[in-house]
């Protein structure tokens, strides 16, 4: 799942899974499958969603009820239509995230995960699949292209929130790029469908900030802050990552990485489902002298801007995954979370003994808070 530095002409292959999806709802045997938000039954139960519905018997599948794994069969007079009615803003789950002492109208502290996911939770899952809402400050960063006179929106990397309205990603993700183009989207999670319990969110960039010292030929310093032109609200799927204190420590054999990217090196298309892979981080003078068993050769040295995870077989980030977070708990927590990293590049993915190469977030924390401070953000955001 990483971005690798070639990618404009890939983020196009990715344009149609961020495309608008329109719900059919076909009989069942109990009334009408419709979306989980659309069966007042469904309302205050913690469903059990299995990924197999709706996929072919070659690759494993399952014959279900409805066609859809987010649709459920709901009696007719259970089931919501039209504008008159509207379903909860909070989604009832298992979720033990503490709420904001001032309402819900307010962020929760940060960097809260949500394990058991949010309103649903999944089973037989095969491939790394995150829960809906598990992560709940990932953010796709979407850019306006025009192709045959079609106005889409292709991603083209990752990014995490860590203000209502400024996400974290990587300079190289977005240096030469305009940001009137660019679209923050919040709460998403499979990308090929709408029928979340809980809807993801879009704002417009307003302006990107590149960190001064980044140097886009060897991508050392490689991080820059989107400033959105208004605020998240916060929901259940939409909170925001702690940052790292300055030379901050982690439970640093716990980490997860997070993206749409690509399972490996050698695949064809990109993630449909938010995936996650769980990391060690990586000495830096481990890393580097791992890398020096690469192409990069004997002598290269890896710059203080980078560190490392990963390094096991088939368990990376990859093409695709550019700017999303390394997460990390705090000490003594399993579902507190810093952002320790930043995806930044890698040689090949998933290879054995090679570690990832990520942004090492903790250096920056001074000038994020300049940057933050500059826009009147809240410092107690990230107590």
């Amino acid at each position: 799942m990483r971005h690798h530095h070639s990618f404009t002409g890939a983020a196009l292959v990715f344009v149609a899974l961020f495309a608008c999806i329109v719900s059919v709802y076909g009989q069942c045997s109990d009334g009408r499958c419709v979306d989980l938000a659309k069966c007042r039954s469904n309302f205050g139960q913690l469903n059990l969603i299995d990924l197999r519905v709706g996929v072919s018997e070659d690759e494993g599948g399952v014959e279900g009820e409805c066609d859809h794994y987010l649709q459920v069969c709901c009696d007719n007079d259970d089931i919501i239509d039209g504008v008159s009615e509207t379903t909860p803003s909070v989604i009832v789950s298992s979720s033990t995230t503490p709420r904001s002492a001032t309402g819900d109208s307010k962020f929760l502290e940060c960097g809260y995960r949500n394990p058991d996911g949010v309103g649903f939770r999944i089973i037989n899952g095969r491939h790394n699949e995150t829960e809906f809402g598990e992560f709940p400050w990932m953010v796709a960063i979407l850019e306006s292209q025009t192709m045959l006179d079609i106005e889409t929106q292709a991603f083209i990397c990752g990014g995490s929130l860590i203000a209502p309205n400024v996400v974290l990603t990587a300079a190289h993700c977005v240096h030469i790029k305009e940001a009137e183009s660019l679209t923050a989207r919040a709460g998403e999670w499979d990308t090929k469908t709408e029928s979340e319990t809980l809807p993801y969110q879009e704002q417009k960039v307003q302006r990107i900030i590149i960190q001064p010292n980044y140097n886009s030929a060897v991508q050392f310093n490689d991080i820059a802050l989107l400033v959105l032109e208004q605020p998240f609200q916060p929901d259940e799927n939409v909170q925001l990552i702690c940052l790292p204190p300055q030379g901050a420590k982690f439970d640093d054999e716990n980490c997860f990485a997070t993206g749409w990217g690509k399972a490996n090196f050698h695949a064809d298309s990109y993630q449909v489902i938010l995936k996650k892979v769980q990391l060690p981080m990586v000495e830096h003078a481990q890393c580097q002298e791992a890398l020096r068993g690469t192409r990069l050769g004997r002598n290269y040295r890896l710059h203080n801007s980078f560190t490392c995870a990963g390094g096991q077989d088939g368990v990376d980030t990859c093409t695709g995954d550019g700017g999303s977070p390394l997460m990390c708990p705090f000490r003594g927590s399993e579902t507190r979370f810093y952002q320790a990293g930043i995806v930044a590049w890698g040689i090949g993915c998933g290879t054995a003994g090679v570690p990832g190469v990520y942004v090492k977030n903790s250096m920056f924390t001074e000038w994020i808070n300049q940057e933050l401070q500059k826009l009147g953000v809240n410092d107690d955001l990230f107590d």
